[in-house]
């Protein structure tokens, strides 16, 4: 098992105001960073994302899938590794209303983030 607390996870979402038309323009990052003295793995792909509470099934298999940097699994001392994505959008904010964004890994759960999303 790998010491958790060694890794800083964060995570944004831009813009927080969009339009139906404009969910494309939506942006979800992930960033990690070491703060332990030894290369880990930080295992970024447990990182879950809630939609208003509900598990956001889309976000698990942007997460888990894909072509990775080497310090997606293996992230160094003082090191931090990060990815966005940019297809999401229709898909995290289905209709016009008001989304909170939650992050949970392990025992961190970052600041929600609030998007709003309007029917124009």
């Amino acid at each position: 098992m790998m010491p958790q607390k060694a890794i800083k996870v964060e995570f944004s979402a831009q813009p927080w105001q969009l339009t139906m038309s404009s969910r494309k323009n939506f942006r979800i990052s992930i960033t990690a960073t070491n703060r332990g003295g030894t290369t880990i793995d930080p295992e970024l792909h447990r990182a879950k994302l809630f939609v208003n509470g509900n598990e956001a099934h889309v976000w698990n298999l942007a997460i888990g899938n894909g072509k990775r940097e080497a310090k997606w699994s293996a992230l160094g001392p003082a090191e931090t590794v990060s990815m966005t994505w940019s297809s999401m959008g229709e898909a995290l904010l289905p209709a016009p209303g008001v989304y909170r964004l939650s992050l949970r890994f392990d025992e961190t759960e970052p600041a929600p983030i609030d998007v709003e999303v309007h029917a124009g």
